[in-house]
């Protein structure tokens, strides 16, 4: 195991493991990244073996916070809201017209075809180990990759899924979740977590040890589960990663004395280690636009299969923009939320849960998203995507639609327009575009969200509208992308932290401070939606996701399309 060394005690005589430091070795205002620790060749991925979907029913699909919940959610909301909107007003009003404008980002050179080809190969990688079969039922997009332990209990033959929000065995409102997880220890190439789940008669019926050593040796990672205590007697605990089955326990009080179950798999065979949670909106539609732009039919039909019985349309999503499609969606559709044209219907569907996944609640759900479109008029994400749907349905970048952001009804703008607040946004940050709320935008951090969203709407208007001044902006946020990307190595490194994690390969950071690390976001906002999360499924590094990825992908191969002519059925009616 490697231990990692701090500066803070001063420099050792001798380098640190892998030259790899935590920290930095003096205090400069802008650190100079550390050098990538070395790994050994991980051999050829290994295609993941069939799913188990037969064992015991389904768990019902996980309901709605509770009514206290929603209602303490609305009061918190709409008070930061009120206190703040007035404020935010005057910083928005001061930021479009009184703020000093830096000078433009000089020119930068564009990345190679060939850098583009490894960085969309690597992304789509990161992706598939992320698509989820479900059987009969279809398929869906996890959200992540971590630790998803799930466990039958054959004695109730129920499952368990870690962070899954239904209660097991509990009718009354205030019911404990089913599961907690604990974090225990977190390294460079380890973790480790103590995991509780319920039984339908005792609330902390089984707890465990779960801990990852992600350089077993061998180009490897070892899983391994031990039982540190197991109350029910009327129950056996079969114990799963994913689709794989590792072991089981038996109840008593000599339980911890079992041997531990321990599997070990290939650096690159990722595919065990994808979320039990799934979101239509942010992900699964995006694997669905995405296997339609690769012409991958077992695929679309699949992930078809499970959205249209949920009640949701395919390719009906407020991001198909960014594959060039929803050109049949009206122009405001990003801020809709009726019935028959919903852009959130995710917060009024209940897509069905399984043995195998279950679908994960936004918080912009919360107060039937009506602040969260409130709030949204100060961010950068919508304008984008609007803008973005306007040029891809053909109009000109400076037709005029109406200005949602502004404060008066009949105020209107342009994709044009758009693109050169966002340009501005983009000097004021210095590198990428921020995530802006009621109170001000986000200093510290870019959001890939963001950022990739500006990066499409200024390749469209540079490549395809001939406004050639902004193809260097086109230039600069795809050298954000491919420095953002976590490389073949597996290493991410973070503002606190560096660490060895080979299932993020081709992943791109979500948010990201001035020296291209990883930078978890915090402030009020995020503090107060972040109470009413759904209980965690996971604890360790979640940098990446889907929904990120799927952007920095979509942004990536339309700008290869725009620079070298390649790869452009990928991108649709957004090709320049």
């Amino acid at each position: 195991m490697s231990r990692l060394w701090s500066p803070a005690g001063g420099v050792p005589d001798h380098p640190p493991p892998f030259g790899v430091w935590v920290g930095d070795r003096r205090p400069e205002p802008v650190p100079t990244p550390p050098k990538a620790p070395t790994q050994r060749e991980a051999p050829a991925a290994v295609a993941p073996g069939a799913l188990f979907t037969t064992l015991g029913s389904a768990p019902p699909a996980p309901p709605g916070p509770a009514p206290w919940r929603r209602s303490v959610a609305l009061l918190l909301i709409a008070g930061t809201l009120a206190a703040t909107m007035v404020a935010g007003s005057v910083v928005a009003v001061v930021d479009r017209l009184g703020a000093s404008t830096p000078p433009r980002p000089g020119r930068v050179a564009a990345p190679s075809l060939a850098t583009l080809n490894a960085a969309i190969a690597r992304g789509e990688s990161f992706l598939d180990g992320l698509y989820k079969p479900l059987g009969r039922a279809g398929a869906v997009q996890s959200e992540y990759y971590g630790l998803p332990i799930r466990v039958w209990f054959s004695g109730h033959r129920s499952w368990v899924l870690l962070g899954q929000a239904d209660p097991v065995g509990c009718p009354a409102a205030d019911c404990p979740p089913p599961t907690r997880i604990r974090s225990l220890e977190s390294t460079y190439d380890t973790e480790a977590y103590e995991l509780t789940f319920a039984t339908p008669t005792t609330p902390e019926g089984l707890r465990l040890r779960a801990e990852v050593d992600w350089a077993a040796g061998g180009g490897r990672y070892r899983v391994s589960v031990t039982a540190l205590a197991f109350d029910d007697p009327a129950t056996a605990a079969e114990v799963w990663l994913d689709d794989q089955r590792l072991g089981s326990f038996q109840p008593g009080p000599l339980a911890a004395r079992q041997p531990p179950l321990r599997r070990s798999f290939p650096a690159r065979q990722v595919g065990h280690l994808r979320s039990f949670r799934f979101t239509i909106r942010h992900a699964t539609q995006l694997a669905w636009l995405h296997a339609v732009s690769r012409k991958d039919e077992p695929r679309t039909a699949a992930l078809a299969r499970f959205m249209l019985a949920a009640g949701f349309v395919p390719g009906r999503d407020l991001r198909a923009a960014i594959f060039g499609r929803g050109r049949d969606a009206p122009r405001d559709f990003s801020y809709r939320h009726e019935p028959f044209l919903d852009a959130y219907g995710d917060c009024e569907l209940e897509p069905p849960a399984s043995p195998m996944a279950y679908p994960y609640r936004s918080k912009a759900c919360l107060g039937n998203v009506q602040p969260y479109l409130l709030a949204a008029r100060y961010d950068t994400l919508l304008p984008a995507i609007e803008a973005l749907q306007a040029l891809n349905r053909g109009e000109a970048p400076d037709s005029a639609y109406r200005d949602r952001s502004a404060l008066l009804p009949m105020v209107t703008t342009s994709a044009g327009r758009t693109a050169d607040e966002l340009e501005g946004r983009f000097d004021r940050l210095g590198f990428g575009i921020p995530r802006c709320t009621p109170l001000g935008c986000d200093r510290e951090r870019a959001s890939a969200l963001r950022t990739f969203s500006f990066g499409m709407l200024e390749t469209v208007l540079g490549y395809g509208s001939g406004q050639v001044g902004r193809r260097q902006y086109a230039d600069a946020v795809a050298n954000l992308a491919l420095r953002v990307q976590v490389g073949d190595d597996g290493v991410v490194r973070a503002a606190d932290r560096v660490a060895y994690r080979p299932a993020l390969r081709g992943g791109f950071l979500s948010y990201w401070n001035r020296d291209r690390r990883y930078l978890k976001p915090s402030g009020v906002v995020q503090a107060v939606a972040d109470r009413f999360n759904m209980p965690p499924e996971y604890l360790g590094l979640r940098p990446t996701d889907s929904e990120t990825s799927f952007d920095a992908y979509a942004f990536l191969a339309l700008y290869r399309c725009a620079r070298y002519k390649v790869g452009c059925k990928l991108v649709g009616a957004a090709s320049p």
